[in-house]
């Protein structure tokens, strides 16, 4: 939806009964960690539903919000918006030293031509480079026939007849054929160990732990996963309980 200062926002369906609205681009400076949501960017996206909606919105409807720093190539623009989203790169290097690259800018949806890009880059530096291959490789988990996600499920609920539907879909969608990794030798619930609430399992934490290098509960349930939109405050914390205890003990065994 187009607003009169001539942005464009976007209403997503999101987590099957929640939206996620956004973005607004304003200037930021501090310290990345530390970003958040204020109350003007809020309210300038609550109006602009608002316009459009029969439902009108406000911030008691709101089940969380956040925030991210997008660094952008500093081309002078007056406005944010009209700062060029194209990525721009700085190689930093000689044939003493190893290079530095940097880049600027750029989007997810050209992330793959970024990276094919950046290689060109540094490859003077690194002359036994081999030809970019990426194009015709899948992301982890993307092994899935005909690229058929709706196939892909059907077949799994023929593999885990005893998995829930919903946990089933949960695990189809963050992991994708990476979910026979997650669920191994498991036969059962009882193999999913503890349930800390909605669809989320200690086998899921296990695997997040291990091989999607998670350390702290904000990893799991708000970074990796979406979980923390579904658990109550106290499960939250019963969860942040359990990896907390889990940090000690490995840092006892150690």
């Amino acid at each position: 939806m187009q607003n009169p200062d001539k942005r464009v926002i976007f209403i997503n369906p999101y987590q099957d009964d929640l939206t996620l609205i956004g973005t607004t681009d304003i200037p930021y400076d501090g310290k990345p960690e530390d970003v958040a949501p204020d109350g003007n960017e809020i309210d300038y996206l609550l109006k602009s539903v608002n316009r459009y909606f029969k439902q009108q919105l406000t911030r008691d409807d709101i089940v969380h919000s956040f925030s991210g720093v997008r660094p952008l190539y500093d081309d002078n623009a007056e406005n944010p918006s009209a700062v060029t989203r194209d990525y721009i790169f700085e190689v930093d290097g000689d044939g003493e030293r190893a290079p530095l690259l940097s880049v600027f800018g750029g989007k997810i949806t050209t992330f793959r031509k970024l990276s094919e890009h950046a290689l060109e880059k540094i490859k003077p530096f690194f002359p036994a480079m081999g030809e970019a291959w990426t194009r015709r490789g899948v992301l982890p988990g993307g092994a899935m026939p005909n690229a058929d996600f709706d196939e892909f499920l059907g077949e799994m609920k023929r593999v885990y007849p005893w998995l829930p539907a919903p946990v089933l879909k949960h695990y189809a969608r963050l992991y994708g054929s990476r979910l026979v990794t997650l669920l191994g030798d498991a036969r059962g619930m009882g193999d999913l160990g503890l349930c800390f609430g909605g669809v989320f399992y200690e086998r899921e934490a296990y695997f997040l732990i291990s091989e999607e290098w998670a350390e702290t509960a904000e990893d799991i349930l708000d970074r990796r996963t979406k979980h923390g939109l579904k658990l109550t405050d106290s499960e939250r914390v019963a969860f942040a309980g359990w990896m907390e205890q889990r940090r000690v003990q490995a840092g006892a065994a150690e």
